[in-house]
């Protein structure tokens, strides 16, 4: 076994026929003719436990004598290709090192290492903790891609497009292909982390923009039928009542349980029945009133009762308190007490899909954008108005314009 950079190695070439220098002209043409050996590479172990079989077949090859050259050269060159050019067969690509000075790890520059420069930026961001956990789960991913291509050592300013699509290409061998709206998350993450290394001046312009997005595939959510609404409604009232408080207010706030559950007593002006919250959107933080509607205000009323005015309005047990709970939390509950209890199979934020749908009906599609704070109505058009289309059907059958 032979050492190589990165902890890879390679087994001893070997060639089949085994007697290829003593071997007759006559059984030359009816031999399997090749030559192999097997490389190892930790980071593909999963992938390849006994090694990568590396072989070039030399069948087409008629001439004896000419085979025979091929063997000879290929036992030198293999071995040269490996040791002195880094050539990785998994990847296809030379594992050679970055030997330009490096910026010092305490500042990131244009000769920083690629996953060096990520690492860098990525804890300096100033984003939303849902944003950043899923930036933080996809660089899991990415970064290991680029590993494996060896683009680890390479200088952020020499990254290029077709490095970001070789790298999403090798994790889909993996993984399996990506969809339009994983690829387009993806990207959309790389480009918030190119967007701050263009700050920092590590490269010349955002590489990310320049990649086109996949086509998505828009489906329609699973909402709840009335009969679904109603048996719900019943069972959450009557066996987990602070939960079902919890849903009402929801249901009717046209926010995110995020949002919700950041809500303190003291955000609530319940005389004027709005409340503030503080709308955390990528790298961008605002505060914004929301209404409390007239149907709702009563459940306001009751779950604002007893607490002090900096506790959560919904911390542990759903009740007021000084602990900020998590978002799983909620799901966990829809989960547990509607998915498997009941057998509804629609998931928690069908509510509000529900919620600003019926609004668009009572009202417009410019009132429900509003409660959901959108700053235009393609939002709702696009993904959350899913009865709008029938209704628009509706409106245009009743169309009476008489021809004479």
């Amino acid at each position: 076994m032979k050492l190589l950079p990165f902890d890879c190695s390679y087994t001893d070439v070997w060639v089949s026929p085994k007697n290829w220098e003593t071997i007759s002209d006559k059984k030359a043409s009816s031999e399997n003719w090749y030559i192999q050996c097997v490389f190892y590479d930790p980071l593909f172990k999963e992938k390849y436990p006994k090694g990568f079989p590396f072989r070039k077949k030399l069948n087409r090859i008629k001439s004896l004598e000419k085979k025979k050259a091929a063997v000879k050269f290929l036992l030198e060159e293999i071995p040269r290709l490996f040791e002195e050019k880094g050539f990785n067969p998994i990847t296809g690509k030379y594992m050679i090192e970055n030997t330009e000075e490096e910026d010092s790890d305490s500042e990131l520059g244009p000769s920083t290492p690629f996953l060096k420069a990520l690492d860098f930026v990525y804890e300096r961001l100033e984003i939303a903790k849902t944003t950043n956990n899923d930036i933080r789960l996809i660089l899991i991913h990415f970064k290991k891609s680029a590993q494996q291509l060896r683009y680890d050592e390479l200088a952020i300013k020499d990254v290029r497009r077709k490095h970001i699509k070789l790298i999403i290409s090798n994790l889909e061998k993996t993984q399996g292909k990506f969809s339009g709206h994983k690829f387009n998350k993806y990207r959309g993450y790389l480009q918030v982390i190119f967007r701050e290394l263009l700050e920092f001046e590590a490269v010349e312009n955002n590489i990310i923009t320049d990649i086109r997005k996949r086509t998505q595939v828009k489906t329609i959510r699973e909402t709840l039928t009335v009969e679904e609404r109603k048996l719900v409604n019943d069972h959450l009232k009557h066996n987990f009542p602070d939960f079902w408080i919890f849903l009402i207010i929801f249901f009717h706030s046209g926010g995110r349980i995020t949002e919700l559950l950041s809500v303190k007593i003291e955000d609530v002006d319940i005389e004027n029945q709005k409340y503030r919250v503080l709308i955390k959107k990528g790298q961008q933080h605002t505060w914004v009133e929301r209404v409390i509607k007239d149907i709702a205000l009563v459940y306001w009323r009751r779950v604002l009762f007893g607490g002090k005015k900096s506790d959560y309005i919904f911390s542990v047990g759903l009740k007021p308190g000084e602990s900020k709970i998590r978002t799983q939390q909620i799901s966990r509950r829809w989960r547990t007490h509607v998915k498997q209890k009941l057998g509804v199979s629609a998931d928690f934020y069908a509510l509000k899909h529900i919620n600003l749908d019926e609004t668009v009906a009572l009202l417009s599609m410019k009132e429900a954008a509003a409660m959901a704070n959108h700053k235009s109505t393609k939002m709702l058009e696009n993904h959350y108005a899913v009865g709008e289309k029938e209704r628009q059907f509706a409106r245009l059958k009743a169309v009476g314009n008489d021809f004479a």
